[in-house]
């Protein structure tokens, strides 16, 4: 037995109960609200209280103790960071808020989403569907779809302060009120927060609002969203050998604001008819300049301003009762523009800039039925039209059978595609306009079994992937690759104590990926374990434990590529929340308590033993 297996045998046997089986609504995956016994895709709800549990501060922290995501970081809060749900790459993920897309094509990621742009305290609870959701969602959602869903209106009236406090400069304060007035429910949210500069050089602050606003009267039902982020940041730059090994010590500096808003008209039209209107916008300004890296020049300083806006209208009806039968089918249309404005200086300013747009009109239906009450089927498919590019069409089916009391099967398949960036597409150094989308087809396969206070979780995958688009250092142009396939098992094991004083939770995750090229970041095997400790009505006490694989990286700080393993690590968290009264909550943290050294890129170390402390008052 290879010892790098034997973490994850052991989270495997370990008793958990981090990601509870639950019958609650799902939104994701799916045209119409549905419970995740309806979904025959792998699906994962994180809840408000489920995520302060696996961090206070740090969405990237309590990702990594999902199953099969991985969230590559480049050193502390004003890093990079990107997500690699079941060995994909960071771009194939797609990322909603609030139902609002927030990929952006126009940063050098192609379009992949920095997680580090959302603030954990402004979640409510968290969606993850893996598998290509192309034949939902269009473009984009090659291995999966991540949903946060941000706070929202409550029954009753609440006003609550938050402030916390931590070492190396971090703070943060925000302001919360919900409730109902008459037909219409309110959520309102206003949050600044300064994460310092833990890691030499990284740091991030930003300021954000959100009003969530619900209006119900007999069958009609309207939502309005919106979220404004200000935000900056600074980091070495990526590649560069980091806060240990740069020898430019100038940083990559980045003003940002995004903004995204949603409206959406739901009226029941009878038992038999339900209609929804939809629009949706989103835009991002960023301002990023770089000192490049030395030495030989091996990326020369760059700057970039740059521009992007989605919009998207969609129209969905759902027929059918959805006890039994019932089916979506709609339009969708969407357009994107993006503007850059940069420069790379090779001791003379040369122009970047690019403009591109484009529109993509869609017809999609999808079909939901139950054979028998224990056997459910469904199929999707969609049509995306997309200017100057071939109709794609997407595909996904997939079956849920109950066995018994205890135990039930999935499994899913379906295909994906990703437009190519716009930066891939009209960089006038390195752009190819003669690009093809990616592809993407996956499959997967698992048993859920749940008994008394304890359920377990099992799943097998396989994806490939097709015409990736990478960079051709030959050729100096973006190109499409070759075919990588990627396959797979993850688990999750859930106990609770009969009087829920106890909680424990195990997951573990392996992923083998098949490539010409070896990829970058990504960990083979990742597992750990929780433990949630309720003393009494006053005192709550939690614990995580993480185990990473090693791993490759790249770095260009001696001049030339340089390709490295990054070594494993263990990792161990503390918390503890203590109910003062029904009003005051204090919550104190430790994380890293052993103060494990390790990398999480060449030369950005990871962030060292860190103390938190905040409270939250009620009113």
């Amino acid at each position: 037995m290879k010892l790098k297996t034997l973490p994850l045998l052991i989270s495997t046997l370990i008793a958990t109960q981090v990601f509870a089986a639950t019958d609650e609504v799902v939104v994701t995956g799916t045209y119409s609200p549905v419970t995740s016994e309806q979904l025959a895709s792998s699906v994962t709800v994180i809840s408000q209280e489920q995520l302060a549990a696996l961090s206070s501060h740090s969405l990237v922290d309590a990702l990594r103790q999902v199953p099969s995501i991985w969230v590559e970081e480049q050193g502390g809060p004003g890093g990079l960071t990107a997500i690699a749900l079941r060995g994909a790459e960071a771009n194939h993920t797609l990322v909603l808020l609030d139902g609002v897309q927030l990929n952006d094509p126009t940063n050098t990621r192609g379009g992949a989403f920095d997680v580090n742009n959302i603030n954990i305290d402004s979640i409510k609870r968290i969606e993850i569907i893996r598998g290509a959701q192309s034949a939902i969602y269009g473009s984009d959602a090659l291995a999966g779809v991540i949903h946060i869903i941000t706070v929202e209106a409550t029954e009753t009236a609440q006003q609550n302060l938050s402030v916390a406090v931590g070492e190396d400069g971090y703070k943060t304060a925000s302001l919360t009120a919900t409730g109902t007035a008459g037909n219409l429910g309110y959520a309102v949210k206003v949050q600044g927060k300064d994460a310092g500069e833990p890691i030499e050089g990284s740091s991030a602050e930003n300021k954000e609002a959100l009003v969530k606003l619900n209006w119900k009267q007999d069958a009609h039902n309207l939502d309005f969203s919106y979220r404004y982020l200000d935000g900056e940041k600074t980091t070495f730059p990526e590649q560069s050998g980091g806060s240990l090994f740069a020898q430019l010590r100038d940083l990559d500096q980045s003003e940002f604001t995004d903004q995204n808003a949603a409206l959406a008209w739901q009226w029941q039209v009878n038992d038999f008819w339900r209609s929804k209107l939809q629009g949706a916008w989103f835009n991002r300004q960023e301002n990023l300049t770089s000192p490049g890296i030395v030495p030989f020049d091996a990326v020369p300083a760059n700057g970039a301003d740059t521009d992007f806006t989605r919009t998207n209208f969609s129209w969905t009806n759902t027929l059918g009762n959805e006890k039994s039968v019932w089916g979506n089918i709609g339009v969708e249309t969407k357009h994107e523009s993006g503007d850059s404005v940069g420069y790379l200086d090779f001791g003379f300013k040369m122009p970047t800039d690019f403009s591109l747009d484009r529109r993509i009109d869609s017809v999609f239906v999808n079909i939901n039925g139950y054979i028998n009450e224990d056997l459910l089927v469904q199929a999707s498919a969609r049509r995306d039209d997309a200017e100057n590019l071939a109709p794609k069409d997407s595909v996904q089916g997939g079956v849920r059978y109950q066995i018994n009391d205890n135990l039930s099967w999935f499994a899913n398949a379906g295909q994906g595609f990703k437009l190519p960036s716009f930066l891939a597409l009209g960089h006038p150094l390195v752009g190819n306009k003669n690009l093809k989308p990616e592809r993407a087809t996956t499959r997967d396969t698992g048993l859920e079994w749940s008994a008394n206070n304890t359920s377990i979780n099992f799943s097998v995958f396989r994806n490939t992937y097709l015409d990736l688009i990478d960079f051709d250092a030959e050729l100096f142009t973006n190109v499409n690759r070759n075919q990588v396939d990627t396959r797979g098992v993850e688990t999750e094991i859930h106990w609770h104590s009969q009087d829920n004083q106890w909680q424990l939770g195990a997951h573990a995750s392996y992923a083998d990926i098949d490539a010409e090229n070896p990829l970058m970041g990504r960990p083979q095997v990742k597992a750990g374990a929780t433990a949630t400790y309720n003393l009494n009505d006053s005192w709550q006490f939690n614990a995580n434990y993480l185990w990473v694989d090693d791993r490759l990286a790249a770095s260009r700080y001696t001049g030339d590529t340089v390709v490295e393993t990054l070594d494993k690590y263990n990792r161990f968290d503390l918390g503890a929340k203590w109910t003062v009264n029904s009003q005051l909550t204090i919550n104190l943290s430790i994380e890293n308590i052993t103060d494990e050294d390790y990398m999480n890129d060449i030369g950005f170390p990871a962030i060292g033993r860190t103390g938190f402390v905040g409270a939250n008052f009620s009113f």
